[in-house]
């Protein structure tokens, strides 16, 4: 199909939406003063708003049909949780936004991730538990797997008119999703998927370190250029990654846990930089930077110790350490969502007497 012009754009919006050729040039309008584009670029835009279909036969894609690299794809979404926007610093000096949205639909979960002018437009206006459609964003291999990142082309739809919507689960179903819940006393290395639920006993470290803003893996700065250095992306501007290590009991037993990213420092209720700041002044005070992160956990996040959450992620058998439980993410405790855990496990035991 060509380029369609303005023309042939709000016929078929009229013939997919119902609407009338005037409520269809106002709206065109509107666009184009508000976002300082042509009528004919305003139109297109409000054909993607509408989720009319421009190309023919529309490609319905899940999340779990991506790969790294494809473009021009589109998914509907349900948003899990979002995470607040933070700072870091660019390569001229100046400060942007990156801020991060966990969504899924009924094939899996992923991070649909927003960059600097993209965090003032959408973020106040996505909250958990509406439906968007994300059109066009880039496809990126992240640490966890698949990742959105938004960019200049990008569009995203709140709550579409796609059948995928109704494919969604609702959030109570899938914030457990693939996770078993376990007693920390039955862990044994190598499990995967596991949800623990517990009490922070003791506080080992709050630190950050400097990450690649594709990947999230650990850069090296390197002095002699000046430029700090991802692995598989080359010349990168680091973004700060909390990490905190605690360690979890539920009376059955203990294991030592690691969180890290948007998690972890949600959970300390801190900015990064603000840690990395802190950990700054303990260092040139004359600590390691192992002593460092001991010491502000000790001094600035005792009010953790007791909180009962719950947490999910995989268990690994460390040869110096034991049993730690790298967590993928954590809840708060939700009394509705216990309750009817116990009346399941409840039933199934009572089948065994009937």
């Amino acid at each position: 199909m060509g380029v369609l012009t303005k023309e042939q754009i709000i016929e078929m919006i009229e013939g997919q939406k119902g609407l009338s050729r005037d409520e269809i040039e106002k709206k065109i309008s509107e666009i184009a003063s508000r976002e300082g584009i042509s009528e004919h670029a305003a139109a297109l835009m409000l054909a993607e708003e509408l989720g009319v279909n421009l190309e023919g036969k529309e490609e319905l894609l899940h999340i779990a049909d991506l790969v790294p690299g494809m473009t021009g794809v589109n998914v509907v979404v349900k948003i899990l949780r979002k995470y607040p926007p933070r700072e870091y610093r660019k390569r001229d000096g100046s400060t942007g936004q990156v801020a991060n949205v966990i969504i899924y639909d009924a094939t899996g979960k992923t991070r649909l991730v927003l960059w600097d002018g993209l965090v003032t437009k959408y973020y106040n206006e996505l909250n958990p538990g509406d439906v968007i459609k994300i059109i066009d964003p880039s496809v990126r291999e992240g640490r966890s797997g698949i990742e959105l990142h938004a960019n200049f082309r990008t569009r995203i739809i709140l709550n579409p008119e796609d059948p995928r919507v109704e494919e969604i689960p609702p959030i109570e179903d899938v914030r457990s999703y693939n996770y078993q819940r376990r007693k920390i006393g039955e862990l044994m290395g190598g499990e995967r998927f596991v949800e623990v639920r517990g009490t922070i006993a003791r506080l080992y470290r709050v630190t950050v370190y400097d990450a690649c803003p594709q990947c999230r893996r650990k850069v090296d700065y390197d002095p002699a250029t000046n430029t700090w250095i991802c692995p598989e992306h080359g010349e990168v501007q680091p973004v700060k990654i909390t990490i905190i290590d605690f360690g979890l009991d539920d009376s059955t037993g203990y294991i030592r846990t690691t969180l890290f990213g948007d998690d972890a420092a949600e959970l300390v209720g801190k900015d990064p930089e603000e840690i990395a700041e802190k950990l700054r002044e303990l260092v040139e005070s004359g600590l390691t930077l192992r002593e460092a992160g001991r010491k502000l956990a000790e001094d600035e996040y005792y009010h953790l110790l007791g909180r009962e959450i719950v947490v999910r992620g995989s268990v690994v058998d460390d040869k110096f350490l034991g049993l730690i439980l790298k967590a993928f993410g954590w809840d708060e405790v939700d009394p509705k969502r216990e309750i009817a855990r116990v009346r399941a496990e409840l039933k199934e035991v009572l089948k065994e007497f009937m």
